[in-house]
């Protein structure tokens, strides 16, 4: 079976190629395994984003809506405060007479 050390070169080699091949596949495993998992936390954080996105979208046109009524609220408050001081001013003037 071992007749030379030329034959026992040719058996350690092949035991050191087969041990190569089962690492390299052990390796390529583990590999593909970190990659699937980068895609799925990429497509998890894409569909996150996207949520956010919306959400800040919906947010913007709230306020854009609401800005457009800020200036009636305000004038509205301005006629109150100027009515309220009118008011003010006509009972100190009757309190006075």
């Amino acid at each position: 079976m071992l007749d030379t050390s030329k034959d026992v070169l040719f058996y350690v080699s092949a035991i050191s190629i087969i041990a190569l091949t089962a690492f390299m596949c052990w390796l390529l495993y583990y590999f593909i395994a970190i990659v699937r998992n980068v895609y799925g936390l990429t497509r998890s954080l894409k569909k996150k984003m996207d949520l956010v996105e919306d959400i800040l979208t919906s947010i913007k046109a709230n306020v854009a809506h609401a800005a457009n009524y800020i200036g009636i609220v305000v004038a509205g408050i301005d006629k109150i405060v100027n009515y309220v001081q009118q008011k003010k001013a006509t009972d100190k003037s009757k309190k006075k007479s």
